[in-house]
């Protein structure tokens, strides 16, 4: 394959690329209907953001991850641009999550907040940690932290 494309496909934005900024990242949710973990794992919206970095990205915005994204406020999204690019960065200090003996080194699996986490205090509220089935991936929240108001 000559042409990169070809390999990559259509890839969204590289969400810590420098020249990614705020308004760009709002804009990718611009007339989008669908829940907010969904659209964060397609890869053509965004690149890069597995299902572990999506989850953490919408406990550290407050945000549910079920939540409608046509509900979102400009706010919303600004935090979640911050917590999406805190969040890899986290990872990345961390040299991502290892859980086998294959891909040693990586540390970030002992700084979740939400992820595998069910049942265990929330960090912050300490209310227990919930899972629930979003696009066939667990997900993790905590329901007073990232409440639901807006995701029925």
């Amino acid at each position: 394959a000559e042409n990169p494309k070809d390999v990559v496909g259509h890839l969204g934005p590289e969400p810590l690329a420098d020249d990614f900024t705020a308004e760009d990242f709002i804009a990718l949710f611009a007339h989008r209907r669908g829940r907010l973990k969904p659209l964060l794992l397609n890869q053509s919206l965004i690149a890069g953001l597995g299902n572990i970095y999506a989850g953490e990205a919408c406990f550290w915005a407050n945000l549910h991850p079920a939540r409608p994204v046509d509900t979102l406020s400009r706010a919303d999204l600004t935090r979640l641009y911050e917590a999406v690019r805190q969040v890899l960065r986290h990872g990345i200090v961390l040299k991502g999550a290892s859980f086998d003996d294959v891909y040693r080194g990586g540390n970030f699996q002992n700084h979740f907040q939400v992820y595998g986490k069910t049942g265990e205090p929330c960090s912050r509220c300490a209310t227990p940690i919930e899972r629930i089935m979003l696009g066939a991936r667990s997900t993790f929240f905590c329901p007073h932290c990232q409440p639901d108001a807006n995701a029925a």
